[in-house]
């Protein structure tokens, strides 16, 4: 039993020379700082009524564009070779999600 639980353990263990590319981890925070400053502008909004202003649809516009950027980074830090894809992987996700949530709310404000 114990020789079978040597292996298991040996099995488990993986080491590789792998990395968490820094561009990617970067990607990941502008998805996220990208949705932190969209909820302060909805929120800034809500609290005038809609009557905010001009800064509050530039920070909308601000925010697609960091997700753009954001979807950009982590799309070519995936085409690496030798990382770890987590926070790459995680920074396409947030950032092309909300790129096509900013790119609807936009299409939506256009036609009412």
């Amino acid at each position: 039993m114990g020789i079978k639980k040597k292996k298991e353990a040996r099995s488990l263990l993986r080491l590789t020379d792998k990395k968490h590319p820094v561009s990617g981890i970067i990607a990941m925070i502008m998805g996220i700082v990208s949705l932190i400053i969209f909820a302060d502008t909805c929120f800034i909004s809500s609290q005038s009524h809609g009557k905010a202003g001009m800064m509050v649809g530039v920070m909308g516009f601000i925010c697609f564009l960091l997700s753009i950027a954001g979807f950009g980074l982590s799309w070519y830090t995936l085409h690496q070779e030798n990382i770890r894809p987590h926070f790459p992987t995680i920074g396409a996700i947030i950032s092309g999600l909300s790129m096509v949530f900013y790119l609807l709310l936009y299409i939506w404000g256009t036609f009412i």
